[in-house]
This record gives C-alpha cells, structure tokens and sequence, in this order.
C-alpha cells in the first residue's frame, strides 16, 4: 500500500515538513514523485521504511503500527435480492472496522489509497473472499440520499472536504 507525506507523518508521528526533509535526503525507501509534486510512499508492514544515519542519535521513531483498516465488504444475496425484486432497495455495500459497521449505502468514495482483496482460498473473518481495505476517510451514499462519512484511521487528519 502507498501513503502521501501527511499520512506518512501521521504514522511516523512527526510533522509533514520533516518527512519531507527525510525524503530529500533520500532516508525514505521507496519514495517517488508522481505528477510532478506529489509523493508517493510504500508501506512496509503498515510503516514506511526509514534508513538510519551514521552519526548522530537514533531516530525514535512511532514504532506500533497501526490496528483496524476501514474494510468494505459487498453483500452478493443482497445484490441477487435487487436484481430479482425491482423496486427493493437494499444496501449491497458496508464499510466495516473489525465488527462494527460504519456505514451502509450503494455508493462509496474514497479519499486516499487503497486496496482491492480477493482471496478465495482464505477468506475474510466473515467469510468474503473479496473486499477492498483502506486507512482513507470514505463517504457512503444510500439509495434516498443521505451520506455518511467513514473517518480514517490516521491520527491527527483534519477533513479535507
């Protein structure tokens, strides 16, 4: 999974500006520009990878990872049930946080990274064989209109809509 500098940050618990600088000392592992201005980071065990120096003190980095990525699940009986009963609306897609659902709705957007799962040999804890994870805030539309907002998992983000 790749992660921009504020989340980076975030889970280094240090601010934007010093990553920044980490970047352009070539600290971060992995880190590349794309469009011309917009760092990309990858992930390595949920934590971007940062090289030490040879002098100086150690980093002390954030070092605990962290737990719970927003999981969206689709529901296929209720997808079969809408395409079968035409005027029934009910709601093919919830975003999860381990058991607790955050929303549900038809329509999702989310505002970040993330990632598409299909693993048939070894399902999701509630049996789904596909699903999509992210640590981004998300927004769920339902069928009469309303929305929902799935905070993200980053500390310390402010909503940036």
């Amino acid at each position: 999974m790749f992660v921009g500098t504020k989340e980076a940050a975030s889970l280094l618990n240090i601010s934007t500006q010093r990553v920044r600088v980490l970047i352009k000392e070539g600290r971060v592992q992995g880190a590349r520009k794309i469009n011309g201005h917009t760092w990309v980071i990858p992930l390595y065990r949920g934590m971007p990878r940062v090289s030490r120096k040879k002098r100086g003190p150690l980093a002390r980095w954030y070092s605990c990872s962290h737990c719970g990525k927003n999981t969206i699940h689709f529901h296929r009986p209720n997808i079969a049930a809408n395409k079968k009963k035409k005027n029934t609306n009910l709601h093919v897609l919830s975003a999860k946080r381990g058991t607790k659902t955050l929303a549900k709705g038809h329509e999702i957007e989310i505002h970040g990274p993330c990632k598409i799962v299909y693993r048939p040999n070894k399902p999701h804890s509630c049996g789904a064989t596909v699903w999509i994870e992210t640590l981004a805030t998300a927004t769920m539309l339902n069928f009469d209109g309303t929305l929902e907002q799935v905070d993200s998992r980053w500390i310390g983000e402010e909503s940036s809509m």
